[in-house]
């Protein structure tokens, strides 16, 4: 465990003997980010789970999303990307694809050395709304950790713009459509998130989209993503909301056979 990090022990779930839950920090830019980790003792040999938040913070849906991956098995790091946010925009901007790419490496090497994982160890980026963007960012960047085996993007919406102070995902607006497609990893202007999933492989990349989805309903979402492949896979959940109110079950199952796809080691 990290120097300075928080313990916890999670009640026993089903198929595992119990998770450990800690915090640590990660430097980023000079700043420290909490890292919220999560560790099941069967783990065995599951790749790494990446999680950001959406732009409400570290409670609520976000942080029940991030439980349902670590009651998977999988050794699971979480952090706010409204922190995350915070950070990148103090001093740095314009706010860059390669930035984000950067900060992912730093927390995924902060987590590989507190989890007690290899160097190496293979993950997967997952997150919701603008953690699913900021996800699908780090990883369009072609020199981002060679372990990093595929994408998760939990409601990912159509578009992101970076240099925009962060709100609140539990409340959901639906967004003004984008009226540009401007050149990937640059801020100050709308950034189309389905074409950058092209740039993700050979990586893999997978998308689970609520059918109430009100920023992006997943027939809308399924007509941007396309057909699925051997590279990219898309998980409809009928759920009411962009928070899958309703349909929590329904996301649970998808957020695992998502992951483990994605994460999944190939020749």
């Amino acid at each position: 465990m990290a120097p300075g990090a928080a313990c916890a022990v999670r009640p026993v779930l089903p198929g595992h003997e119990r998770v450990h839950e800690f915090s640590t920090h990660a430097s980023i830019r000079g700043a420290g980010l909490t890292l919220h980790l999560a560790d099941a003792s069967s783990s065995g040999t599951l790749p790494l789970v990446i999680y950001g938040s959406g732009d409400g913070g570290w409670f609520g849906a976000a942080v029940g999303m991030f439980e349902m991956i670590a009651s998977g098995g999988y050794p699971t790091v979480g952090f706010s990307s409204r922190a995350l946010l915070k950070i990148e925009q103090a001093g740095h901007a314009p706010l860059s694809s390669r930035q984000i790419a950067e900060s992912y490496q730093v927390i995924l090497d902060t987590a590989r050395r507190a989890l007690a994982l290899p160097a190496d160890a293979p993950a997967v980026l997952t997150g919701w709304s603008r953690g699913a963007s900021l996800a699908v960012l780090a990883a369009s960047e072609p020199d981002l950790d060679r372990g990093v085996a595929g994408v998760v993007a939990i409601g990912l919406p159509r578009e992101e713009q970076l240099d925009l102070e962060p709100g609140d995902d539990e409340d959901p607006v639906p967004p003004s459509p984008a009226s540009v497609a401007p050149h990937p990893g640059h801020a100050g202007r709308e950034l189309l998130m389905y074409p950058l999933l092209l740039r993700i492989a050979p990586r893999r990349s997978a998308v689970v989209q609520a059918s109430g989805d009100h920023y992006l309903p997943a027939v809308q979402a399924r007509t941007l993503f396309g057909a699925d492949s051997e590279m990219k896979r898309f998980f409809e959940v009928p759920a009411g909301n962009h928070r899958f109110g309703g349909g929590k079950t329904e996301l649970k199952q998808a957020l695992l056979d998502a992951v483990a796809w994605a994460g999944e080691v190939r020749p």
